[in-house]
């Protein structure tokens, strides 16, 4: 009987809990778990993330009390697992769980501990690299030093950077036979050790050219090595950006066959493919400073096996239409040499001034990595006429020298925008009047630009262009070799080569002298679009002491996929009673 009211009770206390319970459980699952962490920001918090296997769980209805509880007790070996890459090896965490109705949080905190640094660096490189100059240069960069804080990052990175050097420099054999990072956790110090067995630098062996529709040796001017050359992975990418930037070729392929490779030596193979011979070119245009044109172009992209090619062009605007013919003749290296021979005729009709110009020029054109540097000498006949004088013509042999030098880093963002960066040019020409020329002069031209960033959307953009010219008889100097001043590219606010001196009819005739400044500041506004506000001042003379014309103006900038297209508005100071005047181009900063 006692027994039997004994397990009436029992049945009955567990029936009278058993709801409980079940609330109870209601209650836990509703809550939700929260994670958080203090002693760690940055890159270590990043990396605490993503070891942390509870994160995986938070803001989530709670899991049961032991399910957490051991999720937590394992978060804190993940986390010191995870502040070792950096060099915390005496890291000491600690969780903390509390909870209420309407979360379960878990709390850690964490005590980086002393900071393990690299006590010794043994960097053996055996083989021809440890003779190598260029390993002299990588052991000052590598990131791996005595007292540096350790970081298993730094410690891949020299590894990876001893791998790219092998790699460029042709010891395809090479491989580490030691690669250890020994970590002296009483001392808090630890000590690489690094063994690289390079072996021998390989040569470059015969190269082989397929599919090639110009002579072998043409193509082969190109090359800035020869065979038996030490190998060079600078000079195939050097190769393959020239075979592909001359437009000889719709795809180009440069690769060592390393398979292939015996003796130290690597064959190279060369697999191209033609581009079209022909291009045509039609369209219709907008300038400022040319009005409304149509284009009509015509180019072979080569006349024979040995790289000759043949360019023309001819453009008809209101203002000025030009055509010319160009043959341009590769030099010994194509990639950056070129002769070419022209001849062109341009017919201006605007603001009072009719010309007509003949041109026929030899032109010798040199890169020197940022230096380009351009010799020519042409013979021209310019009839021309400033409003209602008598037509007059004039004729010259006018050699010249242009050096130039540009400077940039384009913004990674936009590979046609330019982050910062300048340029500076210098044109010399001259005439004899006992040598086929009307006159007797000599002319000099100084420009720059230049465009820095300030802040990520913020530039400053200025340019400046100065001219002299030294003659005996002015009035027989054709107008297109005089300075005017005026247009897109000069002061906007005022029509393309409106300022200069004047006749007596007030018609602008051109000048001695000349002198040019502006200065812009631009903004983004937007992904692709910048604002700008700008000056510009100048003038051309006959003499130094002109007045300067100045304006200033605001525009709009699309970085479009071809270019910066500009659209500018430009008032002229000292004249408030002319218009804002519109002024449009297309083309890079520099």
């Amino acid at each position: 009987m006692i027994a039997r009211k004994g397990l009436c009770l029992l049945v009955l206390l567990f029936g009278c809990l058993l709801p409980n319970s079940a609330n109870a459980q209601q209650e836990q699952a509703e809550a939700i778990l929260q994670v958080s962490y203090t002693g760690v920001e940055g890159e270590l918090a990043d990396n605490v993330e993503s070891y942390l296997g509870i994160l995986e769980y938070a803001g989530e209805p709670a899991l049961s009390i032991f399910r957490v509880r051991f999720l937590a007790r394992r978060g804190e070996a993940e986390i010191k697992q995870a502040l070792r890459p950096f060099g915390y090896y005496h890291t000491e965490v600690t969780s903390e769980i509390s909870s209420t109705r309407e979360q379960v949080a878990v709390n850690y905190t964490i005590n980086l501990g002393q900071r393990t640094r690299i006590s010794a660096v043994n960097l053996n490189i055996e083989g021809g690299l440890k003779d190598d100059d260029a390993l002299q240069v990588l052991r000052q960069s590598i990131p791996v030093k005595v007292g540096a804080p350790l970081l298993h990052t730094d410690y891949e990175r020299t590894k990876t950077m001893l791998r790219n050097l092998a790699a460029e420099r042709g010891y395809y054999d090479a491989q580490f036979t030691e690669q250890k990072l020994q970590i002296e956790l009483s001392e808090a110090a630890a000590i690489v050790h690094l063994t690289y067995a390079s072996g021998e630098r390989f040569r470059f062996g015969d190269v082989s050219i397929c599919c090639n529709h110009l002579s072998s040796s043409f193509i082969e001017r190109y090359f800035q090595f020869s065979k038996g050359d030490y190998f060079h992975t600078r000079d195939l990418l050097d190769l393959q950006v020239a075979l592909a930037g001359s437009d000889y070729f719709e795809t180009v392929e440069v690769a060592p066959l390393w398979q292939e490779a015996t003796d130290q030596t690597v064959p190279v193979s060369i697999r191209v493919t033609p581009n079209q011979r022909d291009f045509y070119q039609v369209g219709p245009g907008y300038g400022t400073d040319t009005g409304a044109r149509l284009t009509l172009g015509f180019d072979r992209r080569w006349v024979n096996d040995r790289g000759h090619r043949l360019s023309s062009l001819l453009r008809l605007s209101q203002i000025q239409s030009t055509g010319f013919v160009d043959y341009i003749i590769p030099g010994k290296n194509p990639a950056r040499d070129q002769y070419s021979i022209t001849g062109e005729v341009i017919d201006r009709s605007y603001e009072d001034l009719d010309s007509t110009l003949y041109r026929t020029s030899v032109r010798d054109t040199r890169h020197y990595n940022r230096w380009q540097r351009t010799y020519q000498v042409s013979y021209q006949q310019e009839d021309f006429r400033f409003g209602t004088e008598p037509r007059e013509t004039s004729r010259f042999l006018v050699p010249s020298a242009e050096f130039s030098y540009v400077s940039s880093n384009l913004d990674p963002r936009n590979r046609n925008l330019v982050d910062s960066g300048y340029r500076v040019s210098a044109r010399l020409e001259g005439a004899s009047d006992s040598l086929l020329s009307s006159a007797t002069f000599v002319s000099l031209t100084l420009s720059g630009k230049t465009v820095y960033s300030l802040t990520d959307k913020w530039r400053v953009l200025a340019r400046a262009e100065v001219g002299a010219m030294e003659t005996d008889d002015f009035a027989e100097i054709s107008p297109s070799l005089r300075f005017f001043a005026g247009g897109d590219h000069s002061v906007r606010g005022y029509a393309y080569q409106q300022l200069g001196p004047t006749n007596d009819e007030g018609v602008v005739v051109g000048g001695r002298y000349l002198a040019v400044a502006s200065a812009e500041v631009d903004y983004l506004v937007a992904p692709n679009w910048r604002v700008a506000l700008f000056t510009d001042m100048g003038n051309s003379g006959m003499e130094w002491s002109m007045s300067w014309k100045q304006t200033y103006g605001l525009g709009v900038r699309w970085l479009s996929p071809i270019g910066p297209v500009r659209l500018d508005v430009a008032q002229a100071i000292d004249e408030p009673d002319k218009p804002w005047r519109l002024h449009l181009t297309i083309g890079p900063d520099l």
